[in-house]
């Protein structure tokens, strides 16, 4: 096998195990904050080639790999029998394998509180808490996904009432070759919560401490919306996303050059205002300069669900910086998955809300780090219902 064939090869076996190994300077940037004077045990579950573990200098280092060519234990961390075992530190960078990519997903809850669909890291970091000794620190990378996910939200409870939150990092760059962006961050378990230290980005430029916000998201922004137990846009609105069937079942029904009405998709929406025909777009593979859905070639089920979106409502892109809906008064459009469609009788009081300061602000602190990177969020109907009426 030469040489880039053997890289990719291992790239793959990497990407199969979520195993992505951290870069020098964010195993040191970690470790200066996890260790403590008077510690003398740390373990990394899923230790890798032990960088973790040799840059603590620690006298006891107990490492567990899944790789059976690990000169550590040859084990899985989350299933193994920990017993009473305890450590002053346990710190890594735990596999990322979101389990929609997997073949399977745990069909229910796992042992460590974590939704069918949550990230595997979750699942170590409820491990760490639990492995670590009272008053000893945990420092682990994980995904940002975790820092809002539904499916991670009870891990997070549970940490939140087991330790207190210390240090965080993160970047908007991507700081390993996983396809992923990441976060660090260092509990004291047992610690009484206090004001968070924070860094930032590949130097670790120190940032203004704050104090712990109310959700994981919100320690990726500096604002911190007030709590809200009032009126809300779900309220007077309902909010819908399409999935599978819809995106599968338009395909072979959209063209340039047939009749019917526009597809619009998340990258035509800007805040308030539609760009089809002005900007080309992709879908299903595909480009199209103004596509347009052939209503007769859909099945009869997808004519119904057409019928039922070609209603006067808001269109939501679903990523993005700031909030991007547009108004269809006409019911003139189709969207395409995963647009969000908003029905409401007051249209014009929805519109303002999503284009204020204070929803861009709320949508950030319970959703940050849900996007592709820190300053976006992945929206869904249940965020944008939530949103307060002001």
């Amino acid at each position: 096998m030469h040489q880039p064939e053997r890289a990719d090869a291992a790239r793959r076996t990497r990407k199969q195990l979520g195993a992505w190994y951290t870069p020098p300077e964010l195993v040191d940037a970690i470790v200066r904050e996890v260790t403590f004077d008077g510690a003398v045990t740390v373990l990394d579950p899923a230790c890798g080639d032990g960088r973790f573990l040799r840059a603590t200098g620690l006298p006891t280092q107990v490492g567990v790999d899944v790789d059976p060519a690990t000169s550590y234990i040859h084990d899985d961390a989350l299933s193994r029998d920990w017993g009473a075992e305890q450590f002053d530190i346990v710190v890594g960078n735990p596999p990322f394998l979101n389990q929609l990519a997997a073949s399977t997903t745990r069909g229910g809850r796992s042992r460590f509180g974590g939704g069918p669909y949550a990230d595997t890291a979750a699942e170590f970091l409820a491990l760490a808490i639990r492995l670590c000794r009272p008053g000893g620190r945990v420092g682990l990378v994980l995904p940002q996904s975790l820092l809002s996910t539904r499916d991670t939200a009870a891990i997070r409870d549970a940490v939140d009432a087991q330790a207190a939150l210390r240090w965080m990092w993160w970047s908007d760059t991507q700081m390993f070759d996983a396809n992923v962006r990441v976060w660090a961050g260092v509990w004291e378990v047992g610690g009484v919560q206090r004001e968070v230290q924070r860094a930032f980005g590949p130097h670790f430029a120190p940032l203004p401490a704050r104090p712990r916000p109310t959700t994981w998201a919100g320690l990726l922004t500096d604002a911190s919306p007030a709590a809200h137990a009032g009126p809300v846009l779900g309220d007077i609105a309902t909010f819908s996303v399409d999935f599978r069937e819809q995106y599968y079942g338009l395909v072979g029904a959209v063209s340039d050059e047939v009749e019917g009405p526009p597809l619009i998709t998340s990258g035509l929406i800007e805040p308030g205002r539609c760009l089809w025909g002005e900007r080309p777009v992709r879908f299903a593979k595909q480009r199209y300069a103004a596509p347009r859905v052939a209503i007769d070639r859909l099945s009869p089920r997808l004519q119904r669900w057409a019928a039922t979106r070609s209603v006067p409502k808001i269109l939501i892109a679903n990523q993005t910086k700031v909030i991007e809906a547009v108004h269809d008064p006409a019911g003139e459009w189709l969207p395409s998955v995963p647009v969000i469609t908003c029905v409401s009788d007051d249209c014009d009081t929805v519109l303002q809300v999503l284009n204020s300061n204070a929803a861009n602000e709320w949508v950030h602190h319970h959703a940050a780090g849900s996007g592709l990177g820190a300053g976006t969020v992945r929206l869904n109907p249940k965020l944008l219902a939530g949103i307060p009426l002001r």
